[in-house]
């Protein structure tokens, strides 16, 4: 079982700037919000110009996140969240960090740039409500 999942130095920078603007309790909770908002959004996130990525600790170049901070005392949940989402069974390998990492990479994008859109905590925050409802 893997224990850790490193970020790249880009995912890594739009955290650490999305935690100065969003004030949350950590970049783990930014990490959460980014797998759900993911999970919102159409296909693979693995999937980028029509290529598979799988992922590889020796290409991360950000910082080691444990499991247990990612997830918390939840990762039963959101394990059952991206395996609905995948509509097939995963494997634990797959769960973690593969998966994991390529939601919140692409969660992160997203979250980044809805935030430099709005460029307002509140407004950003109606954002994501307004996305949960749909």
């Amino acid at each position: 079982m893997i224990l850790r999942i490193r970020t790249t130095a880009d995912v890594e920078l739009k955290l650490s700037d999305l935690d100065k603007k969003l004030k949350l309790s950590s970049k783990a909770a930014i990490m959460r919000l980014a797998i759900v908002c993911s999970l919102k959004m159409n296909g693979d996130p693995r999937i980028k110009a029509d290529e598979v990525r799988h992922y590889d600790v020796r290409n991360q170049d950000g910082l080691d996140y444990q499991r247990l901070t990612v997830f918390g005392q939840m990762e039963e949940y959101y394990k059952i969240l991206i395996t609905e989402f995948a509509l097939n069974e995963i494997t634990d390998e797959e769960f973690f960090p593969e998966l994991t990492y390529y939601h919140i990479e692409r969660g992160v994008n997203y979250l980044n740039s809805e935030y430099r859109y709005l460029n307002d905590r509140d407004k950003f925050f109606n954002k994501l409500i307004e996305l949960g409802d749909k």
